[in-house]
């Protein structure tokens, strides 16, 4: 099954690792070091248009990538997939 993200972007749901909700995150040492090395290695993409709500990794060819969206996880989570 697949789960639209948002701005028509859809992803296969068997690719997704974790939906995470940014508001609770953000601000951790961790998620800057992930967020600061996926973007330095074009891996993650986002299409929030500045509003970011939720951060959705997958796991593609044995390779993690990143996308982050305005549509809450919560909301994104509910999405069939």
């Amino acid at each position: 099954m697949y789960l639209h993200i948002g701005k028509g972007l859809v992803l296969n749901g068997n690719d997704i690792i974790a939906i995470l909700n940014i508001g609770y995150i953000k601000n951790t040492k961790e998620y800057k070091n992930f967020y600061q090395k996926l973007l330095e290695e074009n891996r993650m993409s986002d299409i929030s248009c500045g509003n970011p709500k939720s951060l959705i990794l997958l796991q593609k060819n044995n390779e993690i990538k990143a996308y982050i969206s305005n549509i809450h996880s919560n909301t994104i989570g509910k999405r069939k997939f």
